[in-house]
């Protein structure tokens, strides 16, 4: 299953480099502030607004349900909506949908990745204004968010194009 799953992505060169280079860049980011947690743990601030810090997230998004610790249940999910996803993009025929697509794929595949492995996802990008802090966040879940804006974007204005 996984290696008819791998061909349909490598058909799609577009695709499939947008897809491996979300899932590199957020698992090497991801990898390089676990060697140096004990660094991070702290924040590290780069900005006035900006902090590299090092969270544990067990929950979904901005860490919502993290306490009933089904972390490894949530990278099974974002494994089958990541075929879903994949399926969308085999039957998709517009460019930007294919890259929208693939931008929520590689982020779902990485988290997914971390879900799995740690039984949470690694979060490490802190934003802030005063006393305001987003909740920490990862390159995957920025991929995500992009490709979801865009994606919705295209759906919600198709007909105007």
């Amino acid at each position: 299953m996984s290696i008819k799953l791998f061909e349909i992505l490598k058909k799609e060169s577009l695709v499939f480099f947008i897809f491996s280079f979300t899932v590199l860049i957020d698992q090497a980011s991801k990898h390089l502030i676990v060697a140096n947690k004990l660094l991070f743990y702290k924040g590290i601030e780069l900005l006035s607004w900006f902090n590299l810090v090092y969270v544990e997230n067990k929950g979904i998004s901005f860490g919502i349900l993290s306490e009933f610790n089904i972390s490894f249940f949530l990278g099974i999910i974002s494994f089958l909506v990541s075929f879903y996803i994949i399926y969308l993009i085999k039957n998709s025929t517009q460019k930007k949908e294919k890259v929208a697509l693939s931008l929520i794929l590689g982020g779902a595949v990485g988290n997914g990745i971390d879900r799995i492995t740690n039984n949470y996802v690694v979060d490490f990008i802190d934003l802030y204004f005063n006393d305001f802090h987003w909740p920490a966040f990862n390159f995957a879940d920025s991929f995500i968010t992009v490709g979801g804006i865009l994606y919705f974007w295209l759906i919600l204005f198709k007909n105007n194009e």
